[in-house]
């Protein structure tokens, strides 16, 4: 950030008056040098600038010619984004105003500043009276090198010397040219002590080799054991199925003996074991039909006992033969009876037709109208 123009409106002792400092040369010296008599208003320039880029301070001092609702600071600043007018007012918000006199966010300015609140920036980059008498007073308590008292004084950094004061006593304290003690020499011994360890536990090429091969072996033997107790572990578990199965040995032999009768049966097909229920349900079903069959042979018996034989009606058995044909005509003759009287009717109707052709309707013996046919 570049102040290019400082405009003191209505600040202080001025009215409308500015200090331009104008453009940037490239390749030449950008430096300003505000001089003039005591109480010419350098001072006021100064804290004019530090109000315009923090804010007029809720009590300032500068309201002796213009009432805090009028006091008015403009700037023209040559920020990283471009060029910006500025205005600055007495309020308690949105005092940062553009040159439309319309409220801007103070982050425009805070962006460019940084982290740097009104008290370092005054400390930093202001030398006022205070900050040269405080400078002056830094330079009389201290002991060390001018040069280094004077920047002190002119940055507000009175206490460097003591800071390096400390910085030289944490040097010494880790170094300090032929002293026996200190962090370094501690460390120099300490890897002392680490090598002499190693060099004990290290190891010769050949006595490596021959401690591999021993450990190989001894890995090889282990999966042997290994495997060997897998083998026993295996046979220790048959052996004691057999052990189990012992005491149901006699039993099987038992049966097998009483099997032996049944050797030449023929076996038993595949799949019996579904098949029996059926089997089973089968044979129930055919012994009851059975047990049926046998009470009505039984039935049939003793009815078949119980007849008596006519020996009369036995000698008509021919007649009684003979009328079971009669029977089947006289059924056939009484079917056709109704037939044989439609046909009658027929004939009855013919004659009738006759009769009435020829004049002889009333005629009630047709048969003598009959000729000979002699």
């Amino acid at each position: 950030m570049r102040l290019r123009r400082l405009d003191l409106t209505r600040y202080g002792r001025f009215t409308g008056r500015s200090i331009d400092f104008g453009l940037a040369e490239e390749g030449a010296p950008d430096l300003h040098i505000l001089y003039g008599p005591n109480e010419a208003g350098k001072s006021t320039a100064l804290a004019a600038f530090l109000d315009f880029l923090f804010g007029i301070e809720p009590r300032s001092r500068f309201n002796f010619l213009h009432p805090y609702p009028t006091m008015r600071i403009g700037a023209a600043l040559e920020l990283a984004r471009g060029s910006r007018e500025l205005v600055r007012v007495k309020r308690a918000q949105n005092s940062l105003l553009d040159a439309s006199d319309q409220p801007v966010p103070e982050a425009i300015i805070q962006a460019e500043l940084g982290d740097i609140d009104r008290d370092s920036y005054r400390t930093m980059f202001s030398l006022d009276d205070d900050t040269l008498e405080k400078g002056g007073e830094s330079i009389l308590a201290s002991k060390g090198d001018l040069g280094q008292l004077l920047f002190s004084a002119s940055a507000g950094l009175s206490d460097l010397g003591r800071n390096l004061e400390e910085i030289r006593g944490e040097a010494d304290r880790f170094y300090k040219y032929r002293a026996r003690s200190g962090e370094l020499a501690d460390l120099k011994t300490r890897l002392a002590t680490l090598r002499a360890e190693r060099e004990k536990i290290d190891t010769f090429a050949a006595q490596y080799a021959q401690l591999v091969a021993t450990r190989d072996k001894a890995f090889s033997l282990y999966n042997d054991v290994l495997g060997e107790r897998a083998r026993i572990a295996a046979r220790c578990g048959e052996i004691e199925r057999l052990l189990l199965a012992l005491p149901r040995l006699g039993a099987l032999r038992d049966i097998r003996q009483r099997l032996l009768p049944l050797a030449d049966l023929p076996d038993i097909p595949r799949g019996w074991a579904e098949q029996l229920p059926a089997m089973q349900k089968d044979e129930v079903a055919l012994e009851t039909r059975a047990q049926a069959v046998e009470d009505e042979v039984a039935r049939l018996e003793g009815e078949l006992a119980a007849i008596v034989v006519d020996q009369a009606a036995l000698a008509l058995t021919q007649r009684f033969s003979g009328l079971s044909d009669l029977r089947a005509r006289s059924v056939t003759a009484t079917k056709d009876i109704p037939e044989r009287r439609l046909q009658l009717r027929e004939v009855d109707l013919v004659i009738s037709g006759i009769l009435e052709r020829i004049e002889r309707k009333d005629e009630s013996e047709p048969g003598r109208l009959l000729l000979s046919a002699s």
